[in-house]
């Protein structure tokens, strides 16, 4: 009898755990078909028994949100002969955003081979390979603005010379901020301090994306809301009358079962380009563009699968050199959103895609880009300094160049020295400028305009046979553009003096040891003593540059052995460097590392030394050599 209730009960729990199991499959496809991804993949993973078409809405959930490790993970749960070519497409694009573009062409092929359009599938690889061999525009300067949003700005757009963007605003009923307009007005050379902008306009949510009439009396925005625990967006239509802006209309095509976001308006009025989830799209947000007839806007057409993907595509843009731009995640790009362009192909309609490339994208998201009111410069928001966390609103154009004339004099006399060496170093990213000798004694280089007067750091040394080697540090601002520098000759005191410190040692070639210098522990760099000792070296080999030199570094024992003559050979090469930028020829000079070969005062492994003498051993003995 006890049997047989056991078994009743055993039964009764296993139609339990089968009715739980089924409830959470149902309630994990439905919230996955309204796109609830969170949900989905809530319900989903407490599935135990998961077959391919589970994991496969897992992955995808996963993929939609972004979060391309775990959508890799579930994607992998598919056996391979079970993968749809969509599923091979996926994991294309997370190997594109992880930067693995050998992976990402392997399986965009596989894709093909599965069924995917051979078409897209050809130009999807040509597109990897060109972000693959793509490099940064030279010329071409990318900076921050001035003036930035606190946190997310939206979006940003142009009015007049204004640009106008979304920051943290006043707080609303609930006692919360929400994101307001704002803007920053262009001054002589940069953007002046944020003020707002339509005050009062939905004061109560959070609202951005805007885009402006060409006569500046319409608006068009992006205004979230909630419903229902989930946020949507829509777009309103305000119009500017006595002095305000107000909203007056919600365009016909939103709707309260999906979004519509981040407008634009074309230069004569008679279209706008948004984003939007509505059905029949591509997947994520698409782009689509609805005409105006008469007073009404037209039934929103989708741009296609060309432009759209999987993915989302955001911030339609028509731009001035007419292309159309936009932001996506879903194309070939660097990681998450990258800006592209499109044209109009011979049929008229948007195609032929190409990556911005580099600067204007990263590995983070790069969105929203604008015509600057500034000339020749392009404006765009980018999260790539805080990783996500925090947008910057960026320009990047041609770099604007403005000269430096250096003028190089003798101490005594004040005449000009021509055909000295001049080395110029912007410290900020260790970059070496390229001089000119414009007139006798006038040098010239170049700085960029955007840095005057912000603390930048440049170094100016300057060499000439019969003198000493001189240097100073240089601020560029507006008002000291000219900038002098003075030599010293070298006196014949020097020379004797300097002699004093050579030493004789006997070696095949006649070499004369001129003085050691010493490293702290671990540092391959040169301090202030080691770069005086090598100047001085320097200044005597000009009087004698028939001397050859030879650096001989060494370790002390401590450590790796041949991880100290690693560390010797950074140490020489640090050496012969500065030597370089001092004006020692580079065939004059020869080094060798030694590492920890050569101990001069017995602290060998397992021998207990002070720091002072292990010190004694990190040395490089500077060598002239008489042939």
């Amino acid at each position: 009898m006890a049997t047989k209730i056991q078994l009743s009960i055993l039964l009764l729990f296993f139609s339990f755990v089968l009715q739980a199991q089924s409830r959470f499959q149902r309630r994990g496809e439905k919230a996955f078909d309204k796109a609830q991804y969170p949900e989905a993949i809530a319900y989903l993973k407490n599935v135990k028994e998961k077959n391919p078409s589970i994991n496969r809405k897992i992955a995808e959930s996963y993929y939609f949100l972004g979060d391309y490790k775990e959508a890799e993970s579930y994607y992998q749960k598919i056996y391979d002969s079970e993968k749809t070519a969509d599923d091979l497409l996926a994991l294309s694009q997370i190997y594109l955003n992880a930067g693995n573009y050998e992976a990402a062409i392997l399986f965009s092929e596989r894709a093909a081979t599965a069924g995917m359009d051979r078409d897209l599938i050809d130009r999807r690889v040509d597109a990897i390979q060109k972000l693959n061999n793509g490099e940064e525009n030279p010329g071409m300067r990318l900076r921050p603005l001035s003036e930035q949003p606190k946190s997310k700005s939206l979006g940003v757009n142009v009015l007049a010379n204004k640009i106008v963007f979304s920051n943290l605003g006043t707080k609303n009923a609930k006692g919360d901020k929400t994101y307001q307009l704002f803007y920053s007005e262009l001054g002589q050379q940069e953007f002046l301090s944020v003020k707002e902008f339509a005050a009062k306009l939905d004061m109560g949510v959070d609202v951005g994306g805007v885009s402006f009439s060409s006569d500046e009396k319409l608006m068009y925005y992006t205004r979230w809301y909630t419903k229902k625990g989930r946020q949507f967006m829509e777009i309103i239509e305000a119009e500017f009358k006595n002095g305000k802006w107000k909203a007056s209309a919600v365009l016909p095509f939103n709707s309260r079962k999906y979004s519509c976001a981040y407008p634009f308006l074309s230069r004569d009025g008679k279209s706008i380009y948004f984003a939007s989830d509505m059905p029949g799209g591509q997947g994520g947000m698409d782009l689509y563009v609805s005409h105006k007839r008469g007073k009404s806007w037209g039934v929103p057409v989708n741009l296609g699968k060309e432009i759209n993907t999987r993915q989302n595509e955001i911030y339609p843009r028509i731009l001035n050199d007419g292309k159309l731009w936009f932001a996506s995640d879903g194309q070939v790009g660097y990681g998450m959103l990258d800006l592209f362009q499109a044209s109009k192909t011979a049929e008229g309609k948007w195609g032929d895609i190409e990556n911005a490339g580099k600067p204007l994208n990263s590995s983070y998201n790069d969105f929203s880009i604008q015509d600057s009111p500034e000339l020749n410069q392009l404006i765009f928001v980018s999260d790539r300094n805080k990783k996500g966390i925090r947008d910057r609103i960026y320009s990047l154009g041609a770099d604007k160049k403005v000269k430096v004339e250096l003028l190089v004099k003798d101490d005594q006399d004040q005449n000009p020295i021509s055909r000295a060496n001049i080395s110029v170093k912007r410290v900020l990213d260790n970059q070496d400028i390229a001089v000119d000798e414009a007139a006798v004694g006038n040098y010239q280089f170049d700085v960029s305009y955007y840095e005057l007067g912000k603390g930048i750091l440049y170094e100016i040394e300057a060499a000439k046979e019969g003198y000493e080697s001189s240097d100073m540090k240089f601020y560029p601002t507006e008002s000291n553009l000219n900038v002098e520098l003075l030599l010293l000759r070298m006196k014949v005191s020097v020379e004797e003096s300097f002699a004093k410190e050579l030493t004789a040692i006997h070696y095949p070639d006649q070499r004369m040891i001129f003085r050691k210098i010493h490293f702290e522990s671990g540092v391959p760099y040169l301090n202030s003593n080691a770069k005086q000792v090598l100047k001085k070296l320097a200044d005597f080999w000009k009087i004698y540059p028939d001397l050859g030199i030879v650096i001989n570094a060494h370790s002390d024992s401590r450590g790796n052995a041949e991880t100290n003559k690693v560390l010797s050979l950074k140490r020489a090469k640090k050496a012969v460097e500065y030597l370089l930028a001092l004006g020692v020829e580079q065939s004059k000079i020869s080094y060798n590392a030694y590492g920890e070969q050569f101990i001069i005062n017995g602290c060998v492994d397992g021998v207990a030394c002070s720091e002072e003498k292990h010190k004694e051993n990190r040395r490089l003995e500077l060598l002239f050599v008489v042939k």
